[in-house]
């Protein structure tokens, strides 16, 4: 957020992220295109035209088609919790989306074209389509639904911050008796949070790692690749290619991966091969 706006409104192409939460809500719109959406393990396959509502929290990724356009409204929470408290939507999945485009099209012009009071305008539309939304759309108390909500971050956050921490050493099988789960479940719990599997997860974080290594050239390639857990070094240069089309010997030093790495070795969730249309 910027100025005295409690909102952003940004147009990608080829948005793509990972599974991640943050305590603003959103509204993502599908311009052109197609785009898969997963929220709180429930997938929605949007086509042009249809949008979904994600809540504060919620634990989300999105990836769309390479030409796609999509629009993505992002109100700060105090500001929509000061009007609508904590209610939320039954369903994510907006029924009729007449109308959003042309309010998102409103927001998103006051805020890349200065005018007076340009971003008190764009509050104001804003504010008007959410309450229309909450008219038109079944509405639930979202007091009834903070276990549900609970239980996807909580687990997120805890398998987050162990691989994190622990990247060059975890197991799939160490995390999942760490939780509990029989290694089944927790194959299908992880790839339903994460829209990944564990190992791909797992070996994302390591080659993200190894890059940020090489461009140092602090340490050898056979050193990277024990610092990052691999057990051979033909293993790691296996893992490498496949993730970059690189040898490690051979990576450009102006290579960007298409992940990259925050707060650590945490996973930044918006890929590098997403392009920011304009907005703010």
């Amino acid at each position: 957020m910027t100025g005295a706006a409690h909102i952003s409104c940004i147009k990608y192409r080829n948005l793509k992220n990972i599974s991640h939460y943050h305590s603003d809500y959103e509204l993502v719109y599908v311009n052109e295109g197609n785009a898969t959406v997963s929220i709180n393990e429930n997938i929605f396959n949007l086509k042009a035209n249809q949008c979904v509502f994600i809540c504060s929290k919620d634990i989300h990724f999105i990836v769309s088609d390479e030409d796609t356009v999509i629009t993505v409204l992002k109100i700060g929470y105090k500001y929509f919790e000061n009007i609508f408290g904590v209610k939320s939507l039954q369903s994510p999945l907006i029924s009729d989306g007449a109308g959003i485009a042309g309010a998102l099209e409103a927001i998103y012009s006051e805020l890349t074209v200065l005018s007076e009071n340009n971003e008190v305008m764009a509050d104001c539309i804003a504010a008007q389509l959410l309450i229309t939304l909450f008219r038109n759309e079944k509405t639930a108390d979202g007091n009834g639904q903070i276990l549900y909500k609970s239980r996807p971050q909580m687990l997120y956050d805890e398998i987050c911050r162990k691989i994190s921490k622990e990247y060059n050493t975890v197991t799939f099988s160490e995390v999942a008796r760490s939780l509990h789960f029989s290694e089944p479940y927790f194959s299908k719990l992880f790839h339903n949070i994460f829209g990944m599997t564990f190992t791909q997860y797992l070996n994302t974080v390591k080659i993200a790692v190894a890059i940020e290594r090489i461009k140092e050239n602090k340490m050898s390639i056979t050193e990277i690749s024990a610092s990052c857990g691999f057990n051979t070094i033909r293993n790691f240069n296996r893992v490498f290619k496949k993730f970059t089309g690189y040898t490690p010997n051979s990576l450009p030093s102006n290579y960007v991966f298409m992940y990259s790495l925050q707060n650590g070795y945490a996973l930044d969730p918006t890929l590098n091969c997403t392009v920011i249309l304009g907005g703010k």
